[in-house]
């Protein structure tokens, strides 16, 4: 196993300089615009989607860096960008997250890969969860 650092490799400074540049691009230019509309900013899921940053490739691989900080590197572009935004791109992984805790291998197969769809066919997951008497915290 890798010794721990949190000293940012080749790999970590292309991810976070790609993000960076996306938030740069496709999300700052818009935030205000999507926030005050209150709608789903799905122009920019789309770009994201074609540029490959929504996707399960992309969070898979953030997700198995072994030093875990592919995924902090880009949820910190994306919120830089908007933080609304970067829970819009990054949201679906609270499902992803439900079906990998309680779905059987089978069901991992089938479901997740339809939770970002495609590019050409982007779908966004939900994630609901009801505990009776638990208030807002579960």
């Amino acid at each position: 196993m890798a010794e721990f650092s949190l000293e940012l490799d080749d790999e970590h400074i292309t991810v976070r300089d790609w993000v960076h540049e996306f938030a740069v691009n496709y999300i700052r230019p818009v935030a205000h615009e999507w926030d005050e509309r209150e709608e789903t900013p799905w122009p920019v899921i789309q770009e994201a989607a074609n540029a490959g940053l929504y996707s399960l490739e992309f969070k898979t691989d953030a997700v198995s860096d072994p030093q875990g900080l592919k995924l902090v590197l880009a949820l910190e572009e994306l919120a830089w960008g908007d933080a609304g935004i970067c829970l819009s791109l990054m949201g679906t992984l609270l499902a992803v997250a439900g079906i990998m805790a309680t779905g059987t291998p089978a069901q991992q197969m089938e479901w997740i890969p339809q939770c970002f769809g495609t590019a050409k066919d982007v779908k966004i997951a939900a994630f609901c969860v009801s505990e009776a008497d638990a208030g807002s915290d579960v």
